[in-house]
């Protein structure tokens, strides 16, 4: 009777041996859950160029701590440098000259050492340089101040390709009552890539084409353009001495979109990383804030004495403020719009650039 029950349960004991090879177990296998998601927080750095050692000084913009400083070998000055200056993803492009021989050069410093990696010559120039964007072929077109040039490099070869005279009031090629103050560059909406720059003594706004021939010049005899900057939107944002404002352009007429004040001696327009705000500064003790929708000033945050240039954290929660006379940077939180931290630098600084990590 055994033997007989034994010969019954063998049948069933091989199902269940296919079944289970088969994978029909009633048993479920454990399955291990997808990892959540987590956000990479936005990390950077600050580096603040001085004309007296050090040179230039990082800044941790997570503890707004120096973490490093440099100095330039052969340095005479630097020239006008600011956050909107060509950075190719190693090394800052940055404006340089000798006083005593008057020869300007661009310097290319890797941000990751501080070393100097390339000097490239430019010429006489008895002022500034002007650095922005490049164009979409890698030619960068670099404003020479009080010589109304443009020198035209090749950011992949480090060569200049040419220098070129260029029209500062419309009439003439260097007018004494002018100058190439600065310089921008971006693809219209009609998709037309121009290099635009102001004049300051000549009051016009200057149109190029990359051939560096002009396509527009319109002219503002009572503003003064001293400054400009592409916005993120593609409008050309010009800062005016005389009147103390800030001009929004439309980049293929030149037609003014809005106007609004400014501090004293407006000098420079940066914006935060959504572009939804402009940051102002000049010769004065406060930023001004600006809608970029409507050009309405939402307000002036006091920082302190020369607060000359200012940039967006990449995470958009603080901008960081030169304040040249305290030889310090102001951190500002965009959520309370109150100053947080001061960083003492221990020279007086003369530009601000901020590098994503």
């Amino acid at each position: 009777m055994k033997a007989q029950r034994l010969l019954l349960l063998i049948p069933l004991l091989v199902l269940l041996a296919l079944a289970a090879a088969c994978g029909d177990d009633a048993t479920p296998t454990p399955t291990t859950e997808p990892p959540t998601p987590t956000s990479v927080p936005i990390t950077a750095s600050v580096y603040v160029l001085s004309n007296d050692s050090p040179h230039i000084t990082e800044i941790d913009a997570e503890t707004n701590q120096v973490v490093a400083t440099a100095d330039i070998p052969n340095l005479g000055r630097w020239t006008w440098n600011d956050d909107n200056n060509y950075f190719d993803g190693t090394n800052l492009w940055a404006g340089a000259r000798n006083t005593d021989t008057g020869e300007a050069e661009v310097i290319l410093v890797n941000l990751d050492t501080l070393e100097v990696t390339s000097r490239i010559p430019v010429g006489q120039e008895a002022s500034n340089l002007y650095i922005g964007k490049p164009l979409q072929d890698g030619r960068i077109f670099i404003g020479k101040h009080a010589s109304w040039q443009m020198a035209i490099i090749d950011t992949a070869t480090l060569q200049v390709l040419e220098i070129v005279d260029v029209p500062t009031n419309g009439e003439e090629i260097g007018s004494p009552a002018a100058a190439t103050c600065d310089s921008d560059a971006s693809v219209g909406p009609d998709g037309v890539e121009r290099i635009f720059y102001p004049t300051r003594d000549g009051d016009t706004v200057v149109a190029l084409d990359t051939s560096g021939q002009t396509l527009k010049i319109a002219s503002f005899p009572d503003f003064r353009p001293l400054m400009l900057t592409v916005a993120p939107d593609g409008t050309v944002w010009v800062q005016e001495a005389k009147t103390n404002t800030n001009a929004v352009l439309n980049p293929v007429t030149l037609d003014v979109l809005g106007r609004f004040s400014t501090p004293n001696v407006p000098l420079l327009a940066s914006f935060s990383p959504d572009g939804k705000l402009g940051y102002l500064t000049g010769v004065d003790t406060f930023v001004t804030v600006v809608d970029t929708a409507t050009y309405r000033v939402l307000r002036n945050v006091e920082v302190g004495a020369n607060a000359t240039k200012a940039a967006a954290h990449p995470n958009g929660k603080y901008i960081y403020v030169q304040v040249t006379t305290e030889n310090s940077v102001a951190v500002v939180d965009t959520s309370t719009w109150r100053v947080v931290a001061r960083i003492d630098i221990g020279v007086s600084p003369n530009a601000l650039f901020i590098r994503t990590r």
